[in-house]
């Protein structure tokens, strides 16, 4: 799976650093915003002075050491976005990324229009709630762009899914802050232009 895959890059990347030894601090904050292409609300996640918002379908509260991730079975929705979290608050701690959370509400509509005009002229099989105006593939070997969201992250279909697609050597396309740390470990395209 891929979550899997990343948290084991996360820990060869950070491994002899003392990243395992810091806190992740994990708190629900269902009055902020989430990126547009997910659903659920705010779950906050605080590693190292960074701070990451992603998507969470099960927020909840928690503090744990960021070593407790590197064995975690990773089963539930709410364990899956706790990895999703720590993967984008840990990869920003160490500079691999730069966005850690959504754009202003003022920016979404550029950032779909941006997308569709980014996907113009490709079939696209999309991993979570449907986009408009993006031409959609019905079969995953259709194709020619993957299209993942945070949510696809949280549901066991999709990550099936995601494996899948990358046994397909198909093109991937991570979206939003709950994708970040995952496409970052793993090599793969993201598309965030306005996050913060």
């Amino acid at each position: 799976m891929i979550l899997h895959d990343a948290v084991k890059k996360l820990h060869d990347v950070a491994h002899g650093m003392g990243t395992e030894d810091g806190d992740l601090v994990y708190i629900s904050k269902p009055e902020n915003h989430i990126c547009q292409f997910c659903s659920g609300s705010c779950l906050q996640v605080c590693f190292g002075g960074r701070v990451a918002e992603i998507a969470s379908t099960e927020p909840f509260c928690a503090k744990m050491r960021l070593e407790n991730l590197y064995d975690a079975p990773l089963k539930s929705p709410k364990t899956k976005a706790a990895a999703a979290g720590a993967l984008t608050v840990v990869t920003g701690f160490l500079m691999l990324i730069r966005n850690l959370g959504p754009c202003p509400t003022v920016n979404f509509e550029d950032c779909h229009e941006e997308l569709v005009q980014h996907l113009s002229g490709k079939n696209v099989y999309i991993l979570g709630s449907d986009i408009p105006g993006i031409q959609q593939a019905l079969l995953l070997e259709d194709a020619d762009v993957v299209l993942v969201t945070g949510d696809a992250l949280l549901n066991t279909d999709h990550l099936e899914e995601i494996d899948e697609a990358i046994l397909l050597k198909k093109e991937l396309l991570f979206l939003g802050p709950s994708c970040a740390g995952v496409a970052a470990l793993l090599g793969k395209k993201a598309w965030c232009p306005y996050g913060t």
